[in-house]
């Protein structure tokens, strides 16, 4: 769309009239939007929209298949869709429409639409732009500074530099010898070049000083609680105690002494030796029987005869 009040042009790419016809469909009562999922296996979603566009004529025809709800007046929904299309069009793009052509592809049970409130659907119209003043300040001036004067300092005094008298001898200095470079091979066995990673990069961290602390003049101390004043109380005269005696002595007779008796003990007799002799000095000797091999043991069957016993009888 050409603008001849200024230099350059405007274009309207077609991704963007499919957008604006999508959203004129939408906004007309009786349509639906039907995902691609619930129109079944093989089923395509709804609205589609097709678009042909000549931005040199500022023209545009638009195929638009559409899917409405059941019930209501399909012909209108369709009449309506194709009038929507063509006013959002020329509202928002200011392109004109050579066609609309509007199918109606499916519709989905839901809740009634009448015919009436098809026709009070909202009319597309450009839309003025809302412009906010903003309100001038008046600029204030800062008071004036006073200009004070820059004195320039004074000159120095220039010192006289004495040079040196020519009886100072020069001395040549003589450059060293070269040194001898020598080869150095990287291939040697005992030589093995090692890898030099460098370290991960440290997270600094920021620190916080602390707040400085309130200085006290030397010689101050600051009291660390509040003097209080301590009463003791008054000194109370001595009573006097007085002891009862609730129990009399009672005289205690001791036993009379036993005078100590002399003990003999009888003299110890010396240990005799003692000597066993066995009942039967020789020894006998035991011989066990050797053992016998195990004979094998044939089991046989016993049967066993049902035998019935002949009942008492009386003769």
């Amino acid at each position: 769309m050409t603008d001849s009040s200024t230099q350059g042009h405007t274009r309207i790419s077609l991704r963007t009239m499919e957008h604006i016809v999508t959203a004129a469909i939408a906004s007309v009562p009786g349509t639906k939007a039907i995902e691609a999922k619930l129109a079944g296996i093989g089923g395509r979603g709804f609205p589609r929209v097709s678009v042909q566009m000549d931005p040199e004529r500022e023209v545009a025809a638009v195929n638009a298949t559409i899917g409405v709800v059941w019930p209501s007046p399909v012909t209108t929904v369709a009449e309506h869709t194709r009038a929507a299309i063509s006013e959002a069009i020329a509202a928002h793009t200011g392109y004109s429409t050579t066609r609309v052509n509007v199918t109606v592809g499916g519709s989905v049970l839901g809740t009634r639409v009448t015919a009436a409130q098809v026709k009070k659907r909202q009319v597309a119209a450009t839309v003025a732009p809302h412009i906010k003043p903003s309100p001038v300040w008046q600029p204030v001036t800062a008071d004036s500074v006073d200009v004070r004067s820059i004195a320039t300092p004074r000159e120095s005094p220039v010192h006289h530099i004495a040079t040196p008298s020519d009886d100072i001898a020069v001395r040549s200095i003589a450059t060293p010898r070269e040194a001898k470079v020598r080869s150095v091979s990287a291939n040697l066995p005992d030589h093995q070049l090692r890898e030099i990673s460098s370290p991960q990069p440290v997270r600094v961290r920021s620190v916080e000083a602390p707040r400085p602390a309130k200085l006290l003049p030397s010689g101050e101390v600051r009291p660390l609680a509040k003097k209080t004043k301590v009463s003791t109380p008054r000194p109370l005269p001595l009573r006097e105690v007085e002891i009862r005696h609730e129990w009399t002595p009672r005289r205690v007779q001791a036993p009379k002494a036993v005078s100590p008796r002399e003990v003999n003990v009888p003299q110890l007799q010396p240990l005799k030796p003692i000597e066993i002799t066995p009942a039967n000095p020789r020894s006998l000797h035991v011989n066990a029987p050797r053992p016998e091999p195990l004979r094998a043991i044939s089991i046989n069957p016993v049967s066993y005869t049902h035998l019935t016993l002949p009942t008492n009888r009386e003769v």
